[in-house]
């Protein structure tokens, strides 16, 4: 499940490691943004990528064929 707004570690696939957090952005219909960090306070930061659509998102994810351990509470 992706989930947005949450703070979540790659745990296979590519990127294996690295923290993403996934905005959405306020256009219409919605768009995304995909942060990623070497660190859960996103200080040390190794890009970011943006995608058009709900279902692009979901293509990125199985792309980088990522696992992700999402944070409890962010």
């Amino acid at each position: 499940m992706i989930e947005i707004g949450k703070i979540g570690r790659i745990s296979s696939g590519d990127d294996s490691g690295k923290f993403v957090k996934i905005q959405e952005l306020h256009d219409d219909p919605p768009s995304f943004l995909i942060l990623m960090a070497y660190d859960s306070e996103f200080k040390n930061g190794c890009g970011d990528y943006w995608v058009e659509d709900y279902d692009s998102l979901k293509g990125f994810f199985t792309e980088s064929q990522w696992e992700i351990q999402w944070t409890e509470n962010d």
